[in-house]
C-alpha cells in the first residue's frame, strides 16, 4: 500500500511538472506569436525578454538606428571626426550685417539716416552752384520780404536771400561739425590708447594734462581765441574748437584700453614678442572701434550745437559767412522774433532735425555695438 501511495504521489508531481512546463512553453509560444504580429504590423521588432537572443538583436537594431539618425544630421560631405571641424561650426555675424539688421529693425533710426543723408547730399551738392558773395550782397530794395516767387524763404533786414544763406550756413555748420569731430576724436583716440596701454607714470602724467584741459572754461577760451584772431576760416575755427573738445574721447578710450590690456590675448601677443604698435592697432583697436564710432556720432551732434551756439552769441562766423547759428542770431531782435518767422524758424528746425537724426543713428550704432560684443 505504501508503495502504491508513493508511486501515486510521484505520478501526480510529474504530471504537475509536465503541466507547468507546458504552460511555460505555451506562454512563450503565445508571446512569440504576439511579437511576430506586432513586427508584421509596423515593420519594427519589439523588445521582449531581456535574456532572449531576439531582444539583444532588437537592442542592436535600435542602437544602429540611433547611429543612423545621428549621421543623418551631419552636413553633406562631413563624416567621422570631420563633422566637428571648425569649418562646419556656425560663424559669427559680421559687424556690418549686425548694423544693417539693427537699422532695418529700428525704423526711426533708418528714417533718420535717410533724412540726414538727403540733407547732407542736397546741401553739399547745391552749394557748388551758389555764389556766396552774391547771396550775402546787400539789396536795399528787398528788405525783410516774406517768402515769394523771387525769394523762396524771404529776405533779412539787408535784403539777403534767406534760402541761400540757409543752404550755405548748413554746409558750413556740417563741415565744422565733421572737422571738429575728426580732429578731436582722432587725437583723443591716440592719446587715450597710449595712456591706457602703457599705464604707470606715463598714464599719470598724461591724465594730469587731460585734467588741466577739462577744468578750463573752454567756451570762454574759444571766445578769446576767436576774438584775438584777425581772420579765420572753417579749418582754423574747427582747429580752435577741437583743441578743447578731445578730452572726453581720451578718457573714454583710456578706460577701455586699461580693460583690454589685461585680457589674455594681449598678454599672449606680448609673450610672442609682438610690437606695441602692432598690438594696439591690429588687436586692441578692432575691439574698441564700435564704442568709438558711437561716441563719434554723438560728438558730431554736440559739435554742431556748439558751433551754432557760438555763432548765435556773436563769436562764430561773421554775417558775410553764414551758418545756422548766424541765422538763429536774427531772432535776438524782438521784431524779427515775433513778426519775421521766415528768417530764423527754418534754421531752428534744421538744427533740431539734424541733431535728432544724428542722435537716433548713434543709438542704433550703440545697440549694434552691444549686440556685436554679446556675440563675441
Amino acid at each position: 500500500m505504501d508503495n502504491k501511495d508513493n508511486n501515486g504521489r510521484l505520478g501526480r508531481q510529474q504530471e504537475e511538472e509536465n503541466s507547468e512546463m507546458m504552460s511555460v512553453q505555451e506562454r512563450r509560444r503565445r508571446r512569440e506569436e504576439l511579437d511576430d504580429r506586432e513586427t508584421a504590423s509596423d515593420g519594427r521588432p519589439r523588445s521582449g525578454d531581456p535574456f532572449d537572443a531576439r531582444s539583444s538583436d532588437t537592442h542592436r537594431y535600435e542602437k544602429g538606428d540611433m547611429d543612423m539618425s545621428v549621421k543623418a544630421d551631419i552636413p553633406h560631405g562631413a563624416s567621422g571626426h570631420g563633422a566637428l571641424d571648425s569649418k562646419n561650426l556656425p560663424k559669427s555675424t559680421p559687424g556690418w550685417r549686425i548694423l544693417i539688421q539693427e537699422l532695418v529693425a529700428d525704423k526711426l533710426a533708418l528714417f533718420s539716416l535717410i533724412i540726414f543723408v538727403l540733407i547732407t547730399s542736397y546741401v553739399f551738392g547745391l552749394t557748388m552752384f551758389l555764389d556766396r558773395q552774391t547771396i550775402v550782397a546787400v539789396d536795399l530794395f528787398a528788405i525783410n520780404e516774406p517768402p515769394n516767387e523771387d525769394f523762396r524763404l524771404g529776405t533779412d533786414y539787408g535784403g539777403r536771400d534767406i534760402f541761400g544763406q540757409l543752404i550755405i550756413g548748413t554746409r558750413n555748420s556740417l563741415a565744422i561739425g565733421i572737422l571738429v569731430t575728426i580732429m578731436s576724436v582722432g587725437f583723443g583716440i591716440a592719446y587715450g590708447v597710449v595712456s591706457g596701454y602703457f599705464g604707470g607714470q606715463i598714464d599719470n602724467m598724461m591724465m594730469r594734462v587731460v585734467d588741466f584741459f577739462m577744468v578750463l572754461p573752454f567756451l570762454m577760451v574759444i571766445i578769446v581765441f576767436v576774438t584775438i584772431s584777425p581772420s579765420y576760416n572753417i579749418f582754423t575755427f574747427s582747429l580752435i574748437m577741437a583743441a578743447f573738445l578731445w578730452t572726453g574721447t581720451a578718457r573714454l578710450v583710456r578706460s577701455l584700453a586699461i580693460q583690454e590690456k589685461e585680457l589674455d590675448y594681449i598678454n599672449a601677443s606680448k609673450t610672442l614678442g609682438s610690437s606695441h604698435l602692432k598690438i594696439v592697432f591690429t588687436q586692441m583697436m578692432p575691439n574698441l572701434i564700435g564704442i568709438i564710432i558711437v561716441n563719434s556720432t554723438l560728438s558730431l551732434a554736440a559739435n554742431i550745437g556748439i558751433e551754432s551756439g557760438l555763432s548765435f552769441i556773436g563769436f562764430g562766423f561773421p554775417e558775410d559767412y553764414p551758418s545756422l547759428g548766424t541765422l538763429m542770431a536774427y531772432a535776438t531782435n524782438s521784431q524779427t522774433l515775433q513778426h519775421r518767422w521766415w528768417i530764423w524758424v527754418p534754421a531752428a528746425v534744421l538744427i533740431l532735425l539734424m541733431m535728432l537724426c544724428v542722435r537716433n543713428i548713434g543709438e542704433a550704432l550703440r545697440r549694434a555695438g552691444d549686440a556685436r560684443q554679446r556675440q563675441a
